[in-house]
């Protein structure tokens, strides 16, 4: 039994490309392990509608990006984010980014940072302060 995904390595495709397999009927997405390689991961339905729907209003609001209605492209895209994601969010696992995630513990990290050097502060002007 061979296998059914397409022929070509996933490796030679960008991310979020979509083929079909050798079956000709399933659809498959090109998708990265948390080790980097890409491989073939069958396109869900609910995957393939999300997409479709986030690629749909990101041409929209890209075409009144040029017409003025936003500042830059940055703005369009997190605008399309937060349209489809309003619109359906169980949608944000197939489109959701994951830099909310490392932001989130980055703002942690900073805060604890903060606090520690107010600590030293607060310790140095103690000590001063009894001399």
């Amino acid at each position: 039994m061979s296998k059914k995904s397409p022929t070509e390595p996933a490796k030679n495709f960008n991310m979020n490309t979509v083929k079909k397999g050798q079956d000709k009927k399933t659809e498959y997405i090109v998708s990265k392990k948390s080790n980097g390689v890409k491989y073939w991961k069958i396109l869900k339905s609910e995957e393939k509608k999300c997409l479709k729907e986030f690629e749909k209003k990101k041409k929209i609001n890209l075409e009144e990006y040029k017409k003025g209605k936003y500042v830059n492209n940055k703005q369009a895209l997190a605008v399309t984010y937060s349209q489809v994601l309003k619109k359906n969010p169980k949608c944000e696992k197939y489109i959701g980014t994951k830099t909310n995630k490392s932001q989130k513990k980055k703002s942690k990290k900073s805060k604890k940072s903060k606090k520690s050097k107010k600590n030293k502060k607060n310790k140095k002007s103690k000590k001063q302060s009894k001399l």
